[in-house]
């Protein structure tokens, strides 16, 4: 094998390798819900706030359980993933605002990581109807699909 033959094979290695590592590098965040910080907490708390101003203060509930009008759940989750690994939760706040038959914040509580198990939260993607098609399916659907000729010949999309 001459030095040529090595050289190449080695260089395109090494940039395989750096292309491994720069996908491996890029770390996506992804935020989802509503972050209510520790002030807010307080102003709802100290004022006794009714259902109406909550949702006027920071806005609707993320879950209210089919079980009690009464509690609401707002949850706030940075999860982050790298390239093709599963995602990751960085962080996450769930508040339970409890409230009484005059419709009024009656108990704040900052749920930890072991009275979250109540909510049982899935960390799965919400399956949707229809037909779901892989990489082949996808690519024989598209074949002539772009850049078709309209009746004149010219090139350009279907109205």
């Amino acid at each position: 094998m001459d030095i040529m033959g090595i050289v190449s094979r080695s260089s395109a290695v090494l940039a395989l390798m750096m292309l491994l590592f720069t996908l491996y590098g890029c770390k996506t965040m992804e935020i989802r819900g509503q972050y209510i910080d520790d002030d807010t907490l307080s102003k709802i708390e100290n004022k006794k706030l009714t259902k109406s101003e909550v949702i006027d203060l920071i806005g609707s509930p993320t879950l209210e359980p089919n079980y009690s009008q009464n509690i609401w759940y707002y949850i706030h989750r940075t999860t982050s993933y790298r390239a093709w690994f599963d995602p990751k939760v960085e962080e996450q706040r769930v508040l339970k605002l409890t409230f009484d038959q005059n419709e009024q914040v009656e108990k704040i509580e900052l749920l930890k990581d072991d009275h979250q198990k109540e909510l049982n939260l899935v960390n799965e993607h919400t399956k949707t109807q229809g037909t779901e098609l892989n990489g082949w399916q996808k690519f024989v659907r598209n074949i002539g699909r772009f850049n078709k000729t309209n009746a004149k010949g010219a090139k350009g999309r279907k109205k």
